[in-house]
C-alpha cells in the first residue's frame, strides 16, 4: 500500500495503530524495554536494544521508510516537553 504521508501526527497515528494492531500482543511478553521501529508503509517491525539502533537495522532493512520509534511496553518511545521561561523563548 502506497500512500503519502503529510506530517508527523499521521506517522505518529499510522504507527500506534499498527503496533496495536500487529506487535503488541506479541512483543510486550518477551521485549519489554526494547524499542520497535515501525515502516508504516510496509509495516515490519525491526526491534533492538536501543532506539538508534532500532532504527539503523529499519533503515538498512527499508532505506526509503518512514519508521514510528516505540519503546515495547510503554505508552510511546519517549516523553517530551518545553517550559518557557519568558515570553521570547522559541518553541522546538
Amino acid at each position: 500500500m502506497s500512500y503519502q504521508i503529510a506530517d508527523s501526527k499521521q506517522i505518529a497515528a499510522r504507527g500506534s495503530a499498527i503496533y496495536e494492531r500487529r506487535y503488541r500482543g506479541q512483543f510486550e511478553p518477551k521485549w519489554s524495554g526494547r524499542y520497535a521501529a515501525i515502516d508504516v508503509e510496509s509495516e515490519r517491525a525491526f526491534v533492538e536494544d536501543f532506539p538508534e539502533l532500532a532504527l539503523k537495522t529499519a533503515r538498512a532493512a527499508v532505506p526509503d521508510g518512514i519508521f514510528y520509534l516505540h519503546r515495547i511496553g510503554s505508552p510511546g518511545a519517549f516523553k517530551m516537553s518545553c517550559r518557557a521561561s519568558n515570553a521570547s523563548a522559541r518553541h522546538i
